[in-house]
């Protein structure tokens, strides 16, 4: 009975520990990615007006020309700094609607496809370029 004992001792030993405490492998942490804007594709480009580019969209991006904004870095570093970073979207055919929201700050941006040529912000016309 004490070999038993003894065996069954031994054998709980060998499940309860591992070979190797040492956890000195570093840990990999991706950083996180988020898509915040989603351009529908009949406005993805740049825009202008007469000869001064406005806006331009990409598959996941909104950049004010005018200064070189991009929204997409700046809900980046918003994000980064443990605060509300977000894109509130309305996508359809006709129009892309969206609200952002950096921080305490934010804005809303309305455009209405007029042909494949032309969108309306504000009730202003862009050119596509």
């Amino acid at each position: 009975m004490k070999k038993i004992l003894f065996i069954l001792l031994v054998a709980i030993s060998f499940v309860s520990c591992s070979g190797n405490d040492d956890d000195s492998t570093p840990q990999q942490n991706n950083p996180v990615t988020t898509q915040y804007f989603h351009p529908p594709a009949w406005i993805q480009g740049s825009w202008k007006v007469g000869n001064t580019s406005y806006y331009k969209f990409t598959n996941d991006d909104f950049i004010y020309v005018m200064n070189g904004t991009s929204y997409k870095a700046i809900l980046t570093q918003t994000a980064a700094s443990n605060q509300t970073a977000k894109v509130d979207e309305i996508i359809n055919d006709t129009d892309y609607n969206f609200t952002i929201t950096a921080g305490t700050s934010g804005g809303t941006y309305k455009f209405h496809k007029i042909n494949s040529t032309q969108i309306q912000w504000n009730n202003i016309t862009l050119d596509k370029e």
